[in-house]
């Protein structure tokens, strides 16, 4: 049996990642969840957080994701997702001035965001500045 699967992860842009891996953890809509070879096959839906996997070297790799879905199957990890950026193409400075703003918005301060994306650019915003630290 093979002891790697195949990773795809899309954007509507660009392919973000395309390689085999050892494993993976995804940031679930019900929490975060680990795959290895041999995992029953399933379709979840994914929140805004950090996708991080092994390659066949064991070295880990981070990947910033807006949201989506992913398709577990027996030799491939399919993940679609809303936005994705690889963990050292992400500008941790630019990160820091949309949390700053979206946290603005949330205490009234601003008025160009609605409370409810404000909550979302937060979350966003924090997952990028954890994924661009989690690879340095």
């Amino acid at each position: 049996m093979a002891r790697e699967f195949h990773l795809s992860v899309v954007a509507p842009d660009r392919s973000v990642v395309e390689e085999p891996v050892v494993s993976l953890i995804a940031p679930g809509s019900e929490g975060y969840f680990g795959v290895l070879v041999g995992h029953p096959p399933f379709i979840a839906a994914l929140k805004p957080g950090l996708l991080e996997y092994a390659d066949v070297s064991n070295n880990r790799h981070y990947v910033y994701l807006g949201g989506g879905f992913i398709d577990v199957r027996e030799q491939k990890v399919t993940v679609l997702a809303d936005e994705a950026q690889r963990a050292q193409e992400i500008d941790i400075q630019h990160a820091e001035r949309e949390l700053d703003s979206a946290r603005r918005a949330l205490r009234g301060e601003s008025s160009e965001m609605p409370a409810d994306i404000a909550v979302e650019e937060v979350e966003k915003a924090m997952s990028r500045i954890r994924a661009a630290r989690a690879a340095r």
